[in-house]
């Protein structure tokens, strides 16, 4: 049996002052994009046919690697001449051993269906790797207050089944059928220089600048903090999985950081790979049971100058969690019905108002609580309008707000799979929308077309308005219940 292990809950775990200043300079970053992560290079299909390059932020860190107690049981092969100090060499033969794992059962090509990230074609077969080089690029003296090491690892996976590699990016493929799984001499692991033994901290994928510029300082800075908050988010994944079994014991094996995803201002919220265990009669228990082949547990935590919180779990194919990640973190229970902005944010039903004050000021607001439902004493409906954006919300007696109508006419927002307000047309629609209708319902009127329960009855819509023309004017979201 594979024994329950963590990292860097201790070594890393500082005073609440300075969990407090890193978590301050977190949401204070800027957050750099153009750099592919290793562990996610997607192609983004959607249903309008577009072929995308997945790009996130800079720094993939895996600041909880799955280090083996002993590497005999591992595949590869390391190249002649490569060198290191012992928790370098199996932090690279950890790291490329997870890389084998993850293209064993990914194929890298994610396609948006239906509004649902979704792996695309069927994974190559792989039967060894190799680490071809390891050397140490750069030494920080104190970069944000930590010395680092930086080593630059070159490695390849070997396939049996070449055709059935796709490759995006920088990647490149032998005539040996040795796969370079990313861009070439852009694979960097860090580690706290600050102890006897360097302590592996994280991985990144920088392709852009050479170690020692400045653009490459940046680069580690974010992947640095959320490293450094390891312990915060190890507490809130146990706590999380205790109320998940409540009547059993359960054991932590591992979370690895995978990708921080757009949050809401004054918080960050990243994906973590989760490995746990459960005590059944007397046995440790591989959680969860039911995942697929090629599925992987993924937690979604939200860091604030509070602490860190698991937002929810999710169980699917390796880069394909992302929307759903987003949702969470925007308190948006289905993308479909919500409207992405053009710098970032998720707003639609039953997520709440705020996020859009901040994003726009302050609205006008009306009272239209006469005649309408209530549901305990003190709350109220809300009308609350911008330029080209008009709310109708729910507020509860303590003030918080819920969407549930949404219609607007600013280009700047788009729906989930693509659509363009002021640029997309009626043909766009159907084609991202098959089951969309323009049949009278509800209280519709105009020239329209209508996407939510086959049947028409109550649940969530999106309707697209295009006034007489081809092309669609304004968007609306509703919410009709019971």
């Amino acid at each position: 049996m594979k024994a329950p292990k963590t990292y860097f809950s201790t070594e890393l775990h500082t005073s609440r002052r300075d969990l407090r200043r890193r978590l301050k300079n977190l949401f204070a970053a800027p957050r750099r994009r153009g750099v592919l992560p290793l562990a996610c290079i997607l192609l983004l299909v959607s249903m309008l046919g577009s072929l995308v390059a997945c790009n996130t932020e800079a720094g993939q860190p895996s600041a909880t690697p799955d280090l083996p107690q002993s590497t005999q049981d591992l595949l590869g092969q390391i190249w002649e001449g490569v060198e290191g100090p012992d928790a370098v060499l199996n932090a690279a033969r950890s790291y490329v051993q997870d890389q084998y794992n993850h293209w064993s059962v990914s194929t890298g090509a994610i396609a948006l269906v239906d509004g649902v990230e979704q792996m695309v074609g069927e994974p190559a077969q792989y039967d060894d790797w190799r680490i071809e080089s390891l050397e140490l690029v750069h030494h920080y003296d104190d970069l944000d207050g930590v010395p680092l090491d930086v080593y630059r690892l070159g490695w390849r996976l070997h396939t049996t089944t070449p055709d059935k590699v796709t490759l995006a990016g920088g990647m490149d493929m032998d005539a040996d059928g040795w796969v370079l799984a990313t861009y070439p001499d852009a694979t960097y692991l860090v580690f706290d220089a600050s102890m006897e033994e360097p302590v592996y901290l994280f991985d990144t994928m920088i392709n852009d600048c050479e170690p020692g510029s400045e653009l490459f300082a940046d680069s580690l800075r974010r992947p640095l903090q959320w490293a450094f908050l390891q312990g915060e988010a190890e507490t809130a994944a146990r706590a999380f999985l205790s109320t998940q079994h409540l009547e059993q014991k359960v054991q932590l094996s591992a979370l690895t950081f995978r990708q921080e995803v757009s949050a809401p201002e004054g918080t960050a919220c990243g994906v973590y790979e989760a490995d746990y265990l459960v005590n059944m009669d007397g046995k440790w228990v591989s959680m969860p049971l039911d995942l697929a082949v090629g599925e992987r547990y993924y937690l979604v935590l939200s860091l604030s100058e509070d602490g860190a919180t698991v937002l929810g779990a999710l169980q699917t194919a390796p880069g394909a969690y992302r929307r759903e990640a987003e949702a969470l973190a925007w308190g948006v229970p289905d993308t479909d019905f919500a409207l992405l902005w053009q710098g970032g944010g998720w707003y639609g039903l039953r997520g709440t108002a705020d996020h859009l004050d901040a994003l726009l000021g302050e609205p006008e607001v009306t009272d239209i609580s006469d005649g309408a439902v209530s549901y305990q004493p003190g709350d109220r409906w809300e009308k609350r309008s911008w330029p080209d954006l008009t709310l109708e919300c729910y507020v509860s007696p303590e003030g918080e707000t819920s969407i549930w109508t949404m219609e607007t006419s600013h280009t700047g927002f788009r729906t989930n799979r693509g659509i363009l307000i002021g640029s997309s047309t009626r043909e766009d629609v159907l084609r991202a929308y098959p089951t969309a209708s323009d049949q009278l319902n509800w209280d519709l009127e105009g020239d329209f077309l209508w996407f939510g329960p086959e049947d028409g009855g109550f649940g969530y819509y999106l309707i697209f308005y295009f006034d007489g023309g081809d092309t669609v004017q304004r968007v609306q979201l509703t919410d009709y219940f019971d």
